[in-house]
């Protein structure tokens, strides 16, 4: 769900918003726009109550689950990404609450239950943002080649940033203290990364496919009627030389016309030759 690139080439497919480049000018603003927001919830919401925090920095996950929607590529995609990105930001919403309760109900809770409700919404947060931007822009079943080495992005991310995230120059142990900007924007940019990460693993591998999709259809011109009609007349050519009863019967030779009436031989002496009766002939010979 982040703003990673679009794959390569400048032709428009169905789906596109544009060039290329456009697309991956929309995306990094997306992505920038929503660690600006992010940052700005937790710096705000460290200031006020922390049930504030916790609503702002919900709000600002479900107007980028809307606005990646709004960015899909048609028109199925956008009601899935809707629903994934909801189920998602509830599932990581829900793991966060411990850590919002008041401490007369959690002050009985096992460190262990932190713990695992802090990698629980790690997780939900990272495969969120992932799942939801890849249903949202990915074009290709090549895809799919990507998502082990994306879950695998997505596990150490969850991984470090439990247990290994700087503290970017903050004394977490004193109670009571304003955290500063600088420290927010260390936590949302090193989170982030892992998931901008997965993003691009699936982005190369959407790439691979495009190109090779592109390649294919080079390769092959389109059929054109004649093109057809000398394919077909070829099925039918005759072999050493013996005529073949399907081309006869395809190629049949047109009908003779119709017989004419046999004409009078253009002969004078039939015109002119007379008939003699017989007692004309006797006559004569007495």
């Amino acid at each position: 769900m982040y703003g990673a690139p679009v794959g390569p080439g400048g032709s428009r497919l169905p789906g596109n918003r544009g060039p290329w480049w456009v697309q991956v000018v929309v995306s990094s603003l997306i992505l920038l726009a929503y660690l600006v927001a992010q940052v700005a919830a937790y710096a705000v919401g460290d200031t006020t109550e922390r049930w504030t925090q916790y609503g702002l920095s919900g709000a600002v996950l479900v107007v980028f689950v809307v606005i990646t929607a709004a960015w899909a590529r048609s028109g199925w995609r956008v009601i899935v990404a809707v629903l994934l990105g909801l189920l998602f930001v509830g599932l990581e919403r829900l793991a966060l609450l411990p850590f919002y309760l008041d401490l007369s109900v959690t002050q009985e809770w096992s460190a262990d239950v932190f713990r695992l409700a802090s990698m629980a919404a790690t997780a939900m947060l990272l495969t969120g943002l992932v799942v939801v931007w890849s249903v949202a822009r990915r074009r290709t079943a090549m895809t799919w080649v990507g998502l082990l080495p994306a879950a695998g992005l997505i596990a150490l991310g969850t991984w470090a940033t439990y247990y290994h995230q700087p503290d970017f120059g903050v004394d977490l142990t004193a109670t009571e203290v304003t955290l500063p900007l600088h420290y927010w924007i260390g936590v949302v940019a090193f989170e982030s990364v892992f998931g901008v990460a997965a993003v691009l693993v699936l982005w190369a591998c959407d790439a691979i496919g495009l190109a090779t999709r592109r390649s294919v259809t080079t390769s092959t011109p389109a059929t054109t009627p004649n093109v057809e009609s000398f394919r077909t007349t070829q099925l039918y050519r005759t072999q050493a030389g013996h005529p073949d009863l399907r081309e006869t019967e395809r190629y049949r030779p047109p009908p003779p016309p119709l017989a004419q009436p046999p004409r009078r031989p253009d002969d004078p002496s039939f015109r002119t030759t007379q008939i003699r009766r017989p007692h004309d002939s006797g006559t004569r010979d007495a």
